[in-house]
C-alpha cells in the first residue's frame, strides 16, 4: 500500500526528561549518502536512550533503523531521494553539528512520528550548495531537520 502524504500535521510535544537527555548526548554527525538518500550519520544513543522515556509517556515503537544489512542507525535525514542530488564524493564523511530544539509529533499515512527536532545552520548552507532549498524536502513539502526516535500506528488502523 502507497502512504499517503498531504500536510505534516506537527504538533509540539512536552517531555523534558527526553530534551534533557538529548541535551547530554554529542551534537556532531557525518555525513554518509546511500542511494540518493543522504544523511548525517549520529550517535545511536538518540534512539537507544530517548525511544524508553518517550515509551513511557507515549505508546510508540523503536524507529526501524537497526535492522542489518541496511542499517542506518540514528540520522538526520539531509536530502531525500526525490529530490534528486548524488553528493560530491569530497563531502562524504564531513562532520556537521546541530543543535536538538524540542520533540515534535507529526503524521504521514498510516503512522505517527516522534521526533527531536533540530537546527543546523551548517547542514542547510551544505543543502543550498547543490541549489536545494535549506530545509530538506520529504513528499513535496519542506519539513524541519529532525532525529525520528519513536514511530505508532494509528490505533484505527492496527489490526489485531
Amino acid at each position: 500500500m502507497k502512504e499517503h502524504f498531504e500536510q505534516c500535521n506537527m504538533i509540539h510535544l512536552s517531555c523534558k526528561t527526553a530534551l534533557n537527555k538529548a541535551g547530554t548526548l554529542k551534537t556532531e554527525g557525518l555525513l554518509e549518502q546511500r542511494d540518493d538518500y543522504c544523511y548525517l550519520k549520529i550517535d545511536d544513543d538518540y534512539i537507544h536512550l530517548i525511544h524508553p522515556i518517550l515509551s513511557a509517556h507515549y505508546d510508540v515503537d523503536k524507529p526501524d533503523y537497526f535492522r542489518l544489512p541496511e542499517d542506518v542507525g540514528a540520522h538526520i535525514s539531509v536530502i531525500y531521494p526525490e529530490e534528486n542530488v548524488t553528493l560530491n564524493r569530497e563531502h562524504i564523511g564531513q562532520k556537521h553539528f546541530f543543535r536538538v530544539d524540542g520533540l515534535i509529533k507529526a503524521k504521514f499515512g498510516l503512522k505517527e512520528y516522534f521526533a527531536l527536532s533540530v537546527t543546523s545552520p551548517t547542514l542547510a548552507v551544505f543543502r543550498q550548495k547543490y541549489y536545494l532549498d535549506p530545509k530538506p524536502t520529504f513528499k513535496g513539502q519542506q519539513i524541519v531537520f529532525h532525529i525520528t526516535v519513536g514511530v505508532r500506528a494509528e490505533p484505527d488502523n492496527i489490526i489485531e
